[in-house]
């Protein structure tokens, strides 16, 4: 309360709670929060880089990835590739270019070595369970799945339950791996009308997949982010700031998750994506370097616009 027995303007009220004024103890337990917000940013574009590099087929993450992801391209294929007639589903998914072929490589060479020999010899059960099928040392094709595929392939809970490798998480059946394994299975993904032979469509990630990433990211981001945002305003910095800044990374993922479904659509706003991203982890890491600051820097003094 003010003097004259009114309440006390926000801006003064705010100017009580300043970080710098709490205890060591709640500044210890803030600053770690903080940091390990930081630091799970980076793993988040860690993870956003060697997840997407290869939707395009091609190393690097530039926008064609992100457009091949959330919007689809069509891209050139090697002459045996693009002859789907005696290929089966699960080659088709992993030749170069092809949606899944960026899960595979996510290993090493051996797992591509592996899994396109045994697939190309006819995915025979009885070379399944084979170590060594090209080189010394390589590991089986079930060994393979189990690694890159069986998270995603479960019929349990895997992303793509509709085509599963196994009953669950930990477990292999050869008999509904040969069901996409089996030579001749493959479908025609040349669908769109610009395409032509020996060029084939990546993407856009599925509907299902899509719903699963928006509703995970849209109920955890956005509560960090507020919280940090909360944080940013008990800062020493001016109010003027503190209103340009503050909103900024809520702002800038809410366009974000905008982008993901508008660019399914059309790729013009593709561009959203690209401007989203950078604005909010700068943002991000201005009002996380703003808290640290001021927790153990700054002034206990009034604020001065």
């Amino acid at each position: 309360m003010a003097d004259d027995g009114k309440p006390a303007p926000l801006s003064v009220a705010l100017d009580q709670l300043r970080l710098s004024r709490w205890p060591t103890p709640a500044r210890i337990t803030v600053s770690l929060f903080v940091a390990m917000l930081g630091f799970g940013y980076l793993g988040a574009l860690g993870n956003l880089y060697h997840r997407h590099e290869l939707a395009d087929g091609q190393p690097g993450l530039t926008d064609n990835d992100l457009k091949a992801h959330f919007h689809g391209i069509t891209v050139d294929v090697e002459d045996d590739a693009s002859d789907v007639v005696a290929m089966s589903r699960m080659l088709e998914k992993v030749v170069p270019g092809a949606s899944m072929r960026k899960h595979l490589t996510a290993g090493d060479e051996a797992d591509v070595r592996t899994l396109i020999a045994w697939l190309e010899q006819g995915a025979q059960a009885s070379t399944f369970q084979t170590e060594s099928l090209v080189q010394e040392g390589d590991p089986s094709a079930e060994d393979v799945i189990a690694g890159r595929c069986l998270r995603c392939h479960n019929a349990d809970d895997g992303e793509k339950a509709d085509t599963p490798y196994g009953p669950d998480i930990f477990t292999v059946e050869q008999d509904m791996v040969y069901r996409y394994a089996k030579p001749g299975t493959a479908v025609d993904t040349i669908a769109d009308a610009d395409a032509m032979p020996g060029r084939k469509k990546i993407g856009p990630q599925t509907l299902a997949q899509l719903f699963l990433v928006t509703h995970i990211h849209m109920l955890s981001i956005p509560v960090f982010t507020l919280i940090l945002a909360g944080l940013f305003a008990l800062t020493g910095w001016s109010t003027r700031w503190k209103t340009i800044i503050g909103p900024l990374p809520m702002i800038a993922i809410a366009v974000d998750f905008a982008g993901w479904w508008l660019a399914r659509s059309s790729e013009m706003f593709l561009p959203l994506l690209l401007i989203a991203g950078p604005v909010f982890g700068l943002s991000l890491a201005m009002q996380i370097f703003a808290v640290l600051g001021s927790l153990w820097f700054g002034s206990k003094d009034a604020n001065r616009d």
